[in-house]
């Protein structure tokens, strides 16, 4: 049990309640938790902004014959990080816990009824704790290495997952005739790159500092050296594209978007074979939006790629989500012409394909860094601290210099960025 959360017992049975509810089990006359232990495990992982364990209980169930059964039922916790003062301001600020509680106690429910299975079910959700299915429990892991790749079967399993989600989200505002904005504002509410923000709101001085990182990066570089004053000049400017174009569009057709997809939020099933996924579920939705649907697709698609894979396998990837959101919408006897019109759909892939590049480098050069380095930043206070102040630029030129996975990797985001959005663009 942690020292900083602790479960009422009218917490704990409805928690119980609704887990029987959920999994569409036989309903109990009665239902008696007995005891619980909360406490990390080793297939959890911490978290950069809060803490995953483990929630135990043991139960007493008694059903409408009168039968007992003593269980023991397991489940996901995020709790953020109470303990770390300087970690604290930065999620309250950002308003992650605020925003991800909305969703799954308003949004996520409602989209689910129609859709389901495309995230797991929270049983619990306040500012202080969210409590989840266990999907490591059904065989669901994450998939990318330690590069944080994700091959083509895996990218087309969680298209379909992630059409499901967009597609729910028309038919949603269809049944409802209102827009979803509207309906759940808090559960969209832009939190990553929030407009007319001042330059000490924490989200811009992360912003500047991460651009630092890349500005150094870039020197080390010897293709640009000829052009180097004028990208780094520029190259800020381009990456500040994401803050309009993160918003919700008023010429797209918006959609309910996960809003912070990389390798990590996305974990699979697999079948018989070990390698290829038959089902996905998204998680971490701290971060949503209410955006046109390509904002999602091309950051998936840029974050846990390469270049070289995107230029063989994007279109027919884009394909692969179109086909997707055509046969959801086609069960609600819906045309996909009408909402999503593939003219649109091909426009929106020109106009956000620098949004996945952004969202690539900024994701990328924190969670691409080694395993030590990493550590170092997750394990303490002053490591948070460090690392979103003055040392960060350090930190990422030591894993450039001695990492060569890190070194290949944002290389490979930094020329195709550069070479497309800055010298491109060159008078």
């Amino acid at each position: 049990m942690t020292a900083t959360i602790e479960l009422s017992n009218d917490a704990l049975h409805r928690l119980g309640q609704s887990y029987y509810k959920y999994n569409q089990f036989e309903q109990p006359l009665t239902l008696e938790v007995l005891s619980y232990e909360h406490s990390a495990n080793a297939d959890t992982v911490t978290g950069f902004f809060g803490r995953h364990q483990l929630l135990t209980l043991k139960v007493r169930r008694v059903n409408v014959e009168g039968k007992e059964h003593l269980e023991q039922v397991r489940f996901f916790t995020k709790t953020p990080p109470l303990e770390l003062a300087s970690r604290m301001e930065y999620v309250e600020e950002f308003g992650l816990y605020k925003k991800e509680v909305s969703v799954y106690r308003e949004a996520l429910p409602q989209l689910q009824k129609i859709i389901p299975h495309v995230a797991p079910n929270c049983y619990y959700a306040d500012e202080r704790l969210l409590v989840f299915e266990h999907l490591a429990d059904q065989n669901f892991r994450m998939a990318a290495g330690r590069d944080g790749i994700l091959n083509y079967d895996h990218l087309h399993c969680v298209l379909k997952t992630l059409a499901a989600l967009h597609a729910s989200s028309i038919i949603y505002e269809v049944r409802s005739e209102r827009k979803l904005n509207q309906l759940h504002p808090e559960a969209v509410v832009e939190n990553a790159y929030p407009l007319g923000i001042p330059e000490t709101h924490v989200r811009k001085q992360n912003f500047n500092n991460a651009n630092r990182v890349f500005a150094e990066l870039i020197k080390l570089l010897p293709k640009y050296q000829e052009d180097l004053d004028y990208i780094l000049i520029e190259f800020p400017k381009r990456m500040a594209a994401i803050y309009k174009l993160a918003q919700t569009s008023d010429k797209y057709r918006n959609v309910f978007c996960h809003g912070d997809l990389w390798a990590n939020n996305a974990m699979f099933q697999y079948g018989e074979s070990s390698k290829t996924p038959i089902q996905c579920r998204l998680v971490d939705f701290q971060l949503s939006r209410y955006a046109p649907p390509m904002v999602d697709v091309i950051t998936i698609l840029t974050i846990p790629t390469s270049s070289s894979f995107r230029r063989q396998y994007l279109r027919e990837l884009f394909d692969d989500y179109y086909c997707f959101m055509s046969k959801y919408l086609k069960q609600e006897q819906l045309n996909i012409e009408e909402y999503l019109p593939r003219q649109e759909f091909n426009e929106t892939a020109d106009k956000f394909r620098i949004v996945g590049l952004i969202e690539s480098l900024f994701f990328s050069h924190l969670t691409l860094l080694p395993t030590e380095l990493a550590e170092a930043v997750t394990a303490s206070a002053n490591g948070f601290t460090d690392f979103f102040g003055a040392k960060r630029v350090e930190m990422c030129l030591e894993a450039f210099r001695s990492d060569d996975i890190y070194r290949e990797r944002m290389t490979d985001m930094l020329e195709d960025f550069v070479d497309n959005f800055v010298l491109n663009n060159r008078n």
